[in-house]
């Protein structure tokens, strides 16, 4: 493994040991991202990548290729649609999936994506192909484990969560505790997503003077750029601080939270 490919090699990892660690995988259209976990602790923090290495030779392959215990692959697209429990009938996926728009090449999946609602979503098939040379039945869709953990952690109505990603973030806001809104928006500048997030709270109608946003994901240590414009519109602004893995205090929780979260995704599995 060349260590300057990664942000985090816990000093304990050992490739024999590899049968006991879960292997943990982010894609999207464009990149991808990978943990390695024995239980609850983290051991290995890999750089973000081109989707493109997840199948060409190198380095990659080498991690990509033990022989992990589990594998669980979250799949990051922004062409999906919510569905409640209560409306949701599997002989109807198809006709949800038609407002998705899909193509011959596109992959459909349906799941849950929280105790209340089911998620219809679609992926190209650079990334459908990337992620099945593992089990199918692990794949999630990227968000899911990031809205479990904030459910797990109380949200009030008065807290809009944001993750971002490399071109796109998710917004999440919990009502009563639970999921109301989800979606997500493609941005280049701050200024974009500050823009959106003000349009979600007045689609919802709230007040922004009252509003906290709690920010996750691709933001590096220092950069205040989405603080600063954030600051000026809500009551106040702050880094993800929910932890759901044993993480050495020195990394950036907030960038590792969607991440190290896709584990629990199996409580909706087993529900």
């Amino acid at each position: 493994m060349n260590d300057t490919l990664y942000h985090y090699i816990d000093p304990g990892f050992s490739h024999t040991e590899v049968s006991n660690y879960t292997l943990l995988l982010l894609l999207s259209a464009n990149d991808f991202s990978l943990a390695i976990m024995h239980k609850q602790k983290l051991m290995v923090w890999r750089k973000t990548a081109p989707l493109s290495e997840f199948t060409q030779p190198g380095e990659v392959q080498e991690v990509l290729g033990f022989g992990y215990d589990e594998v669980i692959t979250g799949l990051l697209s922004p062409h999906f649609t919510l569905v409640p429990n209560s409306l949701f009938e599997k002989d109807s996926i198809a006709s949800v999936a038609y407002f998705l728009d899909v193509h011959a090449t596109d992959r459909v999946f349906a799941q849950r994506l929280d105790a209340d609602n089911q998620i219809v979503f679609k992926t190209g098939d650079l990334i459908t192909n990337a992620a099945a040379r593992f089990d199918l039945d692990k794949i999630w869709f990227g968000a899911t484990g990031w809205i479990q953990a904030i459910t797990n952690n109380q949200p009030s109505a008065q807290h809009l969560y944001l993750n971002l990603n490399a071109d796109l973030f998710e917004v999440a806001y919990f009502k009563h505790g639970k999921l109301h809104l989800y979606n997500t928006f493609e941005f280049t500048h701050e200024d974009e997503l500050a823009y959106y997030t003000v349009f979600v709270c007045q689609q919802l109608k709230l007040d922004m003077r009252e509003m906290n946003i709690v920010l996750s994901g691709n933001i590096a240590n220092g950069d205040n750029r989405y603080h600063s414009i954030l600051s000026n519109i809500f009551k106040a602004v702050e880094l993800n601080t929910i932890a759901v893995a044993e993480i050495p205090d020195s990394l950036p929780k907030h960038q590792l939270l969607a991440l190290t979260a896709l584990p629990l995704c199996a409580s909706l599995a087993d529900a």
